[in-house]
Parts: structure tokens; sequence; C-alpha cells
């Protein structure tokens, strides 16, 4: 937790930043959204540490988190008594979208990659057909190229691809769950992403490209992230990539349908879990909370089983009578602070690629096409590019974020895309810029993550711990794993 001079002195740092682009900038600025992070802090600030109240209910199951994995916990388990309560306005954690005008896109995560089993089957039960998205599906922007994968990368970018396909064929695969990770694929944990791409000679030409798709990715540089995680996100190298119109909330809204379908009442928004106490001898665990944006007396369920579907720094705070070991380790993870700009435009936009990867940029890593997922469907006269700018430094992004001076944080970012895309640009009118903040993205997967996680225990008596960061890796795959293994649990399979 920061102090209040270390916020002041990010601060400071943050008004350094570059100035907006004048007072006039041609664009609006939209309403914020993502994190809201008050009542979070005040749970982090001790202002919520008291005793669970009386239980003014009880459920077979209470699952604690609306994100990807805790809404795949309440689908798989939706024939049971469940309660899922929900911090947030709507459920769906980082996988929520927006609209303008027809077009839907993604606030969070954009696409997925696995649809083998159990995710394709998986998706298939919520009615949701999986499609790639149009070609092509990268295109990297460096050395005035308007493609360097069709040029000066594109060699490079084969053999990569080439070992990637390599890997993917062999036993030795980094894949979750890892806890069925074959010794040599561990192995990889204990390097740096960085170390094994230059261990197989990979052309450091490719580099900051591979930077770039790190940072978009998991929050950090190859330099900083484990091979093993880096390597399990390549896999999309050799094969397709999947995206819904609006990205991954288009898997949160159709589970969180489902829930809600089996009866009323069975989803709780605006519900901050300060509190969970479990029980170790087959009594009851309890979970309380207090109203999100207007905390009174606070709240409290009775429930069977929790699955407490929440990130690991988080879950440690609220998880009560935790081993002190357990609690550190969880703690001390790093966590990506990121900001998502939707920019809007008016007139034919023609991005030339579905995720366009910006190395030399100093803030975007790369920007999706949100109209693309639409195919036949989409409008030829307005476009919304979703552009990923995960701060460098997250403490300073999240003070940043903090300040929530939306128009300081749009400029830049307007102004490298200005750069290199401005075919984006070309007969179109920037119209208006959409910003989100993450203050805590997710899970950076340092070297090492894998055998940390591997090690926690993700069961406190009647409390089960699911969310991807028990996977080690920040995917939607690693959500839906997590949620099988809880619901697997409870039905005593």
């Amino acid at each position: 937790m920061l102090t209040r001079r270390q916020t002041i002195r990010l601060l400071g740092a943050a008004a350094l930043a570059p100035a907006r682009a004048g007072a006039e900038p041609g664009y609006r600025i939209g309403a914020w959204t993502g994190d809201s992070f008050a009542p979070m802090h005040a749970i982090r600030d001790g202002r919520w540490d008291r005793p669970a109240p009386a239980p003014e209910r009880r459920v077979e199951v209470a699952i604690v988190g609306g994100g990807l994995a805790g809404l795949a916990a309440a689908t798989l388990l939706r024939d049971r008594d469940i309660l899922l309560l929900e911090r947030e306005t709507e459920p769906g954690g980082a996988a929520k979208s927006g609209r303008w005008r027809d077009i839907d896109y993604a606030l969070g995560s954009a696409y997925f990659v696995d649809v083998a089993e159990p995710f394709g089957p998986f998706y298939d039960a919520l009615g949701l057909t999986p499609r790639p998205v149009p070609q092509p599906e990268n295109r990297v922007i460096a050395n005035g190229s308007a493609d360097a994968l069709a040029g000066p990368l594109r060699g490079p970018f084969e053999r990569l691809r080439g070992l990637v396909e390599k890997l993917v064929a062999s036993p030795d695969l980094p894949k979750t769950p890892i806890e069925a990770a074959p010794s040599a694929a561990l192995a990889l944990d204990r390097l740096t992403l960085r170390q094994f791409l230059l261990r197989e000679q990979i052309d450091p030409a490719l580099l900051p490209y591979l930077d770039a798709f790190s940072r978009s990715a998991m929050g950090a540089p190859a330099a900083e992230v484990s091979a093993y995680v880096g390597l399990n996100f390549l896999t999309e190298l050799a094969g397709r990539i999947y995206a819904f119109p609006g990205g991954n909330a288009a898997l949160a809204k159709a589970m969180a349908a489902r829930v809600s379908s089996v009866g009323a009442g069975r989803i709780a928004t605006g519900a901050a879990v300060f509190a969970v106490e479990p029980s170790s001898d087959g009594g009851e665990a309890r979970v309380a909370w207090f109203d999100a944006e207007n905390p009174g007396e606070p709240r409290c369920v009775a429930a069977k089983w929790v699955v407490l579907a929440a990130p690991f720094f988080f879950a440690a705070r609220v998880l009560r009578g935790i081993d002190p070991a357990a609690k550190a380790a969880m703690t001390r993870q790093r966590q990506g602070s990121f900001l998502v700009a939707n920019c809007c435009f008016e007139g034919a936009m023609a991005p030339g690629a579905f995720d366009s990867w910006t190395p030399e940029a100093e803030r975007v890593t790369d920007a999706v096409d949100a109209g693309a997922a639409l195919g036949a469907r989409r409008p030829k006269d307005h476009g919304v590019l979703t552009v990923y700018a995960p701060f460098k430094d997250p403490r300073l992004g999240r003070a940043q974020l903090l300040a929530g001076d939306g128009a300081a944080l749009a400029a830049p970012i307007v102004a490298e895309l200005r750069r290199f895309l401005p075919e984006a640009f070309s007969g179109t009118r920037l119209a208006e810029v959409r910003l989100t903040r993450w203050g805590h993205h997710h899970l950076i997967p340092a070297p090492g993550i894998v055998e940390t996680v591997r090690a926690l225990p993700k069961r406190y008596g009647n409390v089960l711990l699911a969310h991807s960061d028990g996977q080690g890796m920040p995917a939607v795959e690693s959500a839906i794993t997590e949620a099988h293994r809880a619901a697997a649990i409870i039905k005593g399979k």
C-alpha cells in the first residue's frame, strides 16, 4: 500500500507526463469506466475490519466475484442454490463491453485462443459459436513499415511460429491445468520469456514486438515474465484467435443470463465483500459484504460452500484465518495497471488488421479493430479501435488512474495513434475517446509464478479459491479451468 507521501510523489511525476493536446482536442472524452476502487481501498485500509454479522439467509454455494471464473463456477453449479456477490454494478470483471452506435467494443479482454476440451464444449453449452477473427490477425508497425510481419520481420516471425508449432505438438507444452504440467514444461517457469527466446536463437529484431505483446497480455516485458506463461500465450501463433463482438464480455453476458434463467436474485451486484470466514468442521462458512455505492450496515450470508473467485492479492485480505505464509505469497505478487482507450471514429476506418502492434510507441502496445468481429455486418461509415496502454510502472499508473485526468491520459495515446496508425485517421474524424481504468488489471506472471501457485493451498475448509491467478496466467482459459476444479469438488466428483 502506498503512503500519502509516496502517492503525492507519484502524482507529481504524473503531472510531468506529456500535456494534453490543447484545450480543444476536437474529440469528446467519455465518462470513466472500469474499476470502482473506493470500496476495495476501504477494505484494504482496514475500515471494514470487523466481525461478520449474523447471516440473513443460507445458501448451498456463495460465490465471491463475478468475473469470468466466478460466472463460470456459477454456470457449472446453476442447478444448486447459489448466490453470486459482485462488487461492480454488472458482472464480468475485466470482460465487459461498451457500445458506440452499433459497434460493441471490449473494455478489457478482447479475444481467446483455446477451443479444445473443456473450453469449446463449455462455449457450445452457452449457445456461443467461436469464430476466428478475419485475416490478417496481426500486423507489426515498426521500422517505418506498415506491416513488418510482411516485410523485414517476415522470416524471423515464421521461424518463431515454427518453434511455437513444434512446442504445441510436443508433450512438454506449458499448458493448463498447471497441476498436470510435465517437468520439462515446469523448468520453463525458471526462465524469463526473453531468456528462452534468446536461447532458441530467435532473431533479436523480434524482441520489441514480443515485449509489446508481453506487456499487453501479461503486464510486463518479456524479460520480466515466466517463459512457461509467455509461451502458453504465444501458442496463438500456431493456431487462430477467436473474438465475439464486444470481446470476452459476450462470454460473461451469456453465463450471467444462463445463471439468472434458473431463478431471479442469484446474482447480487454492488456487493463489496470484506470477510469470508471458513468452517473446517463441516459447519457453515460466512460471507460478509456492504453496499459498494452506499456503505451502511454490513450484510451476511451463510453457505455450505464458498467459491472465492477473486484475485489472490485481494482474496488473501478478506479470507479470515489464512496461514500467514500463504497470505504473504498471495499478496506479494505484482499486479499490472492498464488504461484502455476505445477510440470512436466517424467515417470509413481501415486499420489493416484485427490487432495492430506498435512496439516503437511509448504508451500504446496495440489496437484492436472492434468492428472486425462483426464480419459482413461491419458498418462502413464508422468504427472503433480498442487501444491498450499498459503502464510500464504499475504504481505510477495507479496514481495517474486515481487522479483521473482523462484528457491528459488520452492525449498521448491519440498522438501515438496518429503517428503509428495514420490510416485510421484518413478520411475519418475521431469523435470520442472512452477510457477504462484497471488499477490492478491482472497478475504479472514473473518467473517462478507457476511453482508458487502450484504450492499454494486452494482450499480452506469449505472455502475454495477459484480465479485465473490459480493458474498463474491472466487468461480466459485459466478462469474456466479454475471454475471447473471448484465445481467438481462441490459436486463430489
